[in-house]
């Protein structure tokens, strides 16, 4: 009885289906009604920026850092500006020199100590520089050793294998230099003196016993003190790294635009000081105005 049952129940099924299936073919060959339309919505594609900012950064620190310090500024400058601001970063200081000049970047955030070796061949304007914990507009070159070591000061250096960052930037010249700025090590006898790409890997290579001591930013310094890194000796204030505009047609708009949506940034404000938050420990504190003289004091005549 049961098999009877299932075996009814197949065939209604398998009428069912044959009549749908005529159905549907009798609809398809029917052609005395138009097919449904379906409405079809044109968009128009995304206006590539219509005027675009390129801005250089010195290779002070690896690039995936500076991507995370510096993007985030960028897309405040795009989202507050009728320009779309791209980061165009370089293999050494030296280039973002040469992007200015040639025309390849419209302003950078530039060392600086290259920025005073470089006044004389570059027509660059100082706009903006960054300020410090203290409100001053001011860092600071330290010099670093590895917890535990025996050095205690610079005059401890002797004969000692040393790291530095870059030749272009202060932090690269300090030790060796007899201005103003340094004592420092221009009467030692250094036996190994290395100059290496970025700040973090003088730090790393310090750590890791391939040097006995290093030169960096304190900025940089700070985020690996008590982790493995002492500070022994620290330079005079040195002016902040300048954002720079190249002079030319654009100047005065670029000058007016980052002193229009920088300078009045205030970390004393609960919102600004989260997006300083957001960008590189540089700027965390915000920014004041800069001028040439602020750093001629920095190369020796």
């Amino acid at each position: 009885m049961a098999k009877l049952r299932l075996t009814l129940y197949t065939a209604a099924v398998l009428l069912a289906l044959a009549w749908l299936s005529s159905m549907l073919h009798t609809r398809i060959l029917d052609i005395s009604s138009p097919y449904p339309s379906v409405a079809v919505t044109f968009t128009e594609p995304a206006a590539a920026p219509a005027d675009t900012i390129r801005i250089g950064v010195v290779s002070r620190f690896p690039s995936n850092v500076l991507y995370r310090g510096y993007q985030p500024l960028m897309d405040y400058l795009t989202g507050h500006s009728e320009f779309y601001f791209e980061l165009v970063t370089s293999r050494s200081y030296r280039s973002t020199v040469h992007q200015l000049a040639a025309g390849d970047v419209q302003a950078a955030f530039l060392g600086s100590y290259i920025f005073a070796d470089s006044r004389n061949s570059v027509d660059l304007i100082p706009v903006l520089k960054p300020l410090n914990e203290n409100g001053e507009p001011f860092f600071y070159s330290v010099v670093v050793v590895r917890e535990g070591s025996l050095y205690l000061s610079l005059e401890d250096l002797h004969y000692s294998r040393l790291a530095l960052p870059s030749e272009d930037s202060f932090s690269g010249n300090w030790l060796l230099s007899s201005s103003a700025n340094g004592p420092v090590l221009s009467d030692y006898t250094l036996a190994n003196i290395d100059f290496l790409q970025h700040h973090h890997t003088v730090i790393y290579e310090v750590m890791r016993g391939n040097y006995d001591a290093g030169a960096v930013k304190d900025r940089v310094a700070r985020e690996f003190e008590g982790r493995g890194i002492r500070i022994i000796a620290k330079s005079e204030p040195v002016p902040g790294s300048p954002l720079v505009v190249a002079a030319g047609q654009r100047q005065q708009e670029l000058s007016d635009l980052f002193t229009r949506l920088l300078l009045p940034l205030n970390p004393a404000n609960p919102e600004h000081k989260r997006l300083l938050n957001s960008w590189d420990p540089e700027f965390s504190f915000g920014f004041t105005t800069a001028a040439t003289e602020d750093y001629l004091h920095l190369i020796t005549p």
